[in-house]
């Protein structure tokens, strides 16, 4: 009888410390699931707080002195003001600032395929400019993508890619901008550089600021 106690008080004790293991494992378990969760959002935080700083580099890199200038003389080249019409682009001799442009067009692209910018955030801020650049320059872009395909790839896929993004946001009322709307674009380069106005960078919402 003594014996049977005995291994009935062992079993019971056993089992005692079978399920603490159990829950001490549970436990560590547990905080370990806490602990990559928390590192997830940890670096899921730093990443868009690194998108928004490299997005505001690119704007204010826009929005400088130069690139301003840059806008602006290719604005003289690209209209005539005695006639108020888009002059025909000479696809063998395009303005070199046009290639400037679309330079960093491609360099928008580059960085937002590969993550380093949201792309709804570079609609927010770009696609006045990127549609209205876009349209004007489309013949030169064929007729370099048909020579050389990666020719200003990146820069076509992501007006293509924000395209939708203007539908559902904005109706699509900018992605396909008249020979008239390119002109007003240009005048306004000329007369105010540096404000919202066509070819400009503007932000297009105010509830689609960076992330």
């Amino acid at each position: 009888m003594k014996e049977n106690n005995l291994a009935s008080r062992k079993t019971e004790h056993s089992s005692i410390w079978e399920r603490i293991t159990a829950m001490a494992t549970l436990v560590i378990a547990v905080g370990g699931l806490g602990a990559l969760i928390f590192a997830w959002f940890q670096i899921r935080e730093m990443r868009d707080e690194a998108r928004v700083q490299r997005l505001t580099e690119l704007v204010d890199k826009y929005d400088g002195t130069d690139r301003v200038a840059l806008r602006r003389s290719l604005a003289l080249k690209r209209i005539d003001q005695t006639q108020k019409r888009l002059r025909p682009l000479d696809i063998n001799d395009a303005p070199i600032e046009l290639y400037d442009e679309l330079d960093f067009c491609d360099d928008l692209g580059i960085l937002t395929e590969r993550g380093y910018l949201d792309r709804h955030d570079v609609w927010s801020e770009f696609s006045n400019w990127l549609f209205y650049l876009y349209a004007d320059a489309r013949p030169l872009l064929d007729a370099e993508q048909k020579d050389s395909p990666a020719e200003y790839r990146e820069c076509t896929n992501l007006v293509e890619s924000i395209r939708p993004i203007e539908r559902q946001e904005d109706a699509g009322s900018d992605d396909h901008p008249t020979e008239e709307e390119l002109y007003n674009g240009y005048l306004g380069d000329i007369e105010q550089p540096g404000q919202p106005a066509g070819m400009v960078r503007g932000p297009k919402k105010s509830n689609a600021a960076p992330k």
